[in-house]
This record gives structure tokens, C-alpha cells and sequence, in this order.
């Protein structure tokens, strides 16, 4: 694998790292498909028991890979395709807990594909959280946030905006679980890992299942968000929102906004 490397810890502990660090790990096709392919590897391996997701380099994931979605490819084409990368790569047999250990940007894709699809995360204190989907001129997918129990205040802000929180900010809205240093957030998921390692691998696996289920989006809402997406990210105001981010200028929106 290029962009995602896998290690198998002691204790049972998996770290699987996104490693496009000159890109800031921007989420991209071949990102994706090699993240599923690590998930996949830890779900299978009978001495693995919790997996960590981390970020090489200087962030955790800044976000999609606009360049590529600008060119017509986007890391996820549906709605439904997200919840299958972290959340349905087993059976109830397999699935695991998984730990996300966040430095630096979150933002994006990286935030709502990949940490808020981990049951637990841990950010250092400079790490930034945000959704600027709306100056890109494309939609977020809310679903995972509102699973979140997170105040449509807190959300409104974040999604409308397109402004980072800090990690405090986001331990405060329930986002995040803990806020450590920035030299020890791959040492705290790692403790945080190895503790839950200790407990009955069937029992923790069956919990995280009943978790999902008990926090499952409806079908009608996944429908609706999936609807709004294909309208908005397949519009004129994407593609410029999109090569304007790659030109580096402001884009040009529809005069009457609709």
C-alpha cells in the first residue's frame, strides 16, 4: 500500500497511518480503497482487537483530495459508502473498536469519513475539527454528527461557518474524548487501546454492534442525505468551489444562490 501503512502492535493493538503527509493526507480514491484494505487486514486477524487510526507527518487529514474531486473523482460518491468504510468491513464476528488519535487538521473528510467513524478519539492540543464543505461549494455529510448527540447549535455553526474548533472546543461539544499534548496523543491511544484490549474480546466486539445498531441513522434520513448530496455536489457551484480552492482565489457563486 502507498498512501496507508499497517502495523501490528503488541497487546493485540493494530496502527493503521495515513501516510500522504505532503498532502496533509488528503482523502483521496486510491487513500480510501487502501484504508478499507487496512481496516479489512485488522478485522481479520485473530490477535488484533483494536485498531488505531493515525495521520503521518503534520496532520491527522486535512480533507478531501480536492484536486482529484475538481477533476470529477470524489474519495466517497454516496452517503452510505462512508458508514461501510469504518463501520461494516466485518461481520459481528470481526468488528472492532477503533481509536482515533488526531493531530494537527481534521477537517472535512477526514473528520466526518474517518475520526467520527472511530468509537473513540484523542486530540492534541493544537488539532483543529472543521467542515468547509460549504466553501467548497459542496455539501457535509451530517448523519455521523447528529449519531453524535451534538447540539444543532454547535453543528450550525461548524457546517454553516466552515470555521475549525479547536480541540478544546471540541472536547467541550462532545466531540472528541480527551485533549493531551501533541508529542503524547499516539501514547494516550495507545494506553486508551491497550485497556480496552484487556476485556473480553466477544463481549466488547458485541457491545460496539449494539452501539452501532442503537445509533443507527434511519433509511429515511441516509435517503434524504443522499438525495441532497447528488444535487449539490454534482452542481456548477462544486466545480467551482472546487477550482477555485485547487487556483488558490475566491470562488464566484451564483448571484441568486439557488
Amino acid at each position: 500500500m502507498d498512501y496507508v501503512l499497517y502495523e501490528h502492535h503488541d497487546r493485540h493493538v493494530a496502527v493503521i497511518t495515513l501516510n500522504r503527509p505532503e498532502r496533509l493526507n488528503a482523502l483521496g480514491s486510491q487513500m480510501r480503497q487502501e484504508l478499507e484494505e487496512a481496516l479489512q487486514m485488522a478485522a481479520r486477524d485473530p490477535d488484533v482487537r483494536v485498531a488505531i487510526i493515525a495521520g503521518a507527518g503534520r496532520s491527522f487529514c486535512a480533507g478531501a483530495d480536492v484536486k482529484e474531486w475538481a477533476a470529477g473523482t470524489p474519495p466517497i460518491s454516496q452517503p452510505r459508502e462512508a458508514t461501510q468504510l469504518l463501520n461494516e468491513y466485518g461481520t459481528p464476528d470481526v468488528i472492532k473498536p477503533l481509536i482515533a488519535a488526531v493531530h494537527g487538521h481534521c477537517l472535512g473528510a477526514g473528520l466526518n469519513l474517518v475520526a467520527t467513524r472511530c468509537d473513540i478519539r484523542i486530540a492534541g492540543q493544537s488539532a483543529l475539527f472543521g467542515m468547509p464543505e460549504v466553501a467548497r461549494g459542496t455539501i457535509d455529510l451530517t448523519t455521523p454528527f447528529a449519531l453524535e448527540g451534538l447540539s444543532r447549535a454547535f453543528l450550525s455553526e461548524l457546517l454553516f461557518t466552515g470555521d475549525p474548533v479547536t480541540a478544546e472546543r471540541a472536547y467541550e461539544a462532545g466531540l472528541i474524548n480527551a485533549v493531551v499534548p501533541d508529542d503524547e496523543v499516539m501514547a494516550a491511544a495507545v494506553r486508551m487501546a491497550e485497556r480496552i484490549a484487556l476485556h473480553s474480546p466477544a463481549a466488547v466486539r458485541a457491545t460496539k454492534l449494539n452501539l452501532l445498531k442503537t445509533f443507527e441513522a434511519t433509511a429515511a434520513a441516509e435517503v434524504w442525505e443522499q438525495r441532497l448530496r447528488e444535487r449539490v455536489s454534482g452542481s456548477d457551484e462544486t466545480r467551482e468551489g472546487m477550482q477555485a480552492f485547487v487556483e488558490k482565489r475566491s470562488p464566484q457563486w451564483e448571484q441568486d444562490g439557488r
